[in-house]
């Protein structure tokens, strides 16, 4: 059924807009009238029409993680509370002040109110739900337990969204730092520098190093700049694209993997994720093959996704996931005891939580511990590019100086 837009006046006379499922406008018009809301204008699928007018504030209004989070966890409490499904979403319809994702509720609505399934709907927008969100609506819908899966999802996502944030805040006073450290020095040299040359060049005098060097430099740029930085961004496209091919991204991967410091950060991010999905996959209700496939879609680097793969052949062929992974060097042995322990107890769901709470404490205080190092080496890089600036500045002016005297 289509989707449309109105404007108009509740019977308050207060300005009311939103969006409504109808067969045509005569009977959108006539079922908010029955609402109370006259309308002054109603319009087919009018959010493509609006991103096209408005591409930036539609850049603003997307639908975002902490969207699909507050929607997982509302979802969660009216299905607890024994709402019905399609009750359940017309009252998130109405709470969500977002216009594109009031669309795309009232889409899934009218799918299930025609009979299909929550997770079938859902799958029709697979880019704000993706696999692993409607593979568990799935599974809890099958096993009729669909608000707890719904809570166990929300706590899912708003980990989630807890990572996200964790590690903005711990990249936002590194590159605040270096955008100030790069000012700074384009200052120095596109305006300080440039100032004091002429003077320089009228010394009878042999300058110090640090001057031949700065001024050599500035030079450099003040003619090669533009090409400089076509060749930089050609270089940033180059490599984009590379890491976007299967080669490139195996690369990529295994240089972050072994990266000083950021290594370790990604590995206990993607092992915490590991254990994480698995583990609300297999607590819901999902067979192990699919999902241990769920899981290696969603880990996001290829080299513990081809741990997993191998994980699942040797499933199939009835071996246990710790014995697959143990070899594989990825994984630390305390993880493959963990989860062979799981295994033979039959609570691999509790001890797969377990590690992932375990990996999420330990990426987030590997994170702050990146973060404090880099703090001073950011402070003493920027220093000591302003105290050779200073020197290159200084040096030829004092030598002057004393000549004079």
């Amino acid at each position: 059924m289509p989707v449309y837009e109105y404007k108009g006046y509740s019977e308050k006379g207060r300005d009311a807009a939103g969006i409504i499922d109808a067969e045509n406008p005569k009977e959108a018009r006539a079922k908010l009238r029955r609402q109370g809301i006259l309308t002054v204008s109603v319009q087919l699928d009018t959010t493509q029409g609006e991103i096209k007018r408005r591409p930036l504030n539609a850049l603003f209004n997307r639908i975002g993680a902490k969207e699909i989070s507050g929607f997982t966890r509302q979802l969660e409490t009216l299905q607890g509370a024994g709402i019905p499904l399609v009750e359940s979403l017309d009252s998130l319809i109405e709470q969500v002040e977002n216009l594109r994702f009031q669309k795309v509720i009232t889409e899934i609505r009218e799918k299930v109110s025609s009979g299909t399934s929550l997770a079938d709907a859902l799958a029709e927008h697979g880019s704000h739900f993706d696999h692993t969100y409607v593979s568990l609506v799935r599974a809890g819908e099958s096993s009729g337990a669909l608000g707890q899966t719904m809570g166990r999802l929300a706590d899912f996502k708003e980990s989630g969204l807890r990572h996200r944030s964790a590690v903005v805040m711990a990249l936002v006073y590194p590159i605040i730092v270096s955008l100030l450290c790069a000012g700074v020095l384009v200052f120095l040299l596109g305006y300080v520098v440039p100032k004091t040359q002429s003077m320089f060049e009228d010394m009878d005098k042999a300058l110090p190093l640090v001057t031949v060097i700065l001024l050599a430099i500035s030079g450099f740029l003040a003619k090669w700049w533009a090409a400089l930085a076509v060749a930089g961004a050609a270089a940033i496209s180059v490599f984009m694209k590379y890491i976007r091919t299967p080669a490139g991204a195996d690369w990529f991967d295994h240089v972050i993997l072994h990266a000083p410091v950021v290594g370790q950060v990604v590995r206990a991010s993607v092992i915490g994720r590991f254990a994480s999905t698995l583990g609300i996959l297999l607590s819901s209700g999902v067979d192990m093959l699919e999902a241990l496939s769920i899981t290696r879609d969603s880990l996001g680097n290829r080299a513990y996704a081809s741990v997993v793969d191998s994980a699942i052949n040797g499933v199939t062929e009835g071996q246990g996931v710790a014995e697959t992974i143990k070899h594989s060097g990825l994984f630390p042995p305390v993880t493959v005891q963990m989860i062979a322990a799981g295994e033979r107890s039959g609570e691999l769901e509790r001890m797969l939580s377990k590690m992932a709470d375990a990996y999420d404490f330990e990426m987030e205080t590997r994170l702050t511990v990146m973060t404090k190092v880099l703090e001073p080496v950011l402070i003493l890089l920027m220093g000591g590019v302003v105290l050779f600036v200073v020197l290159a500045i200084l040096l030829p002016i004092f030598e002057l100086s004393q000549l004079v005297h």
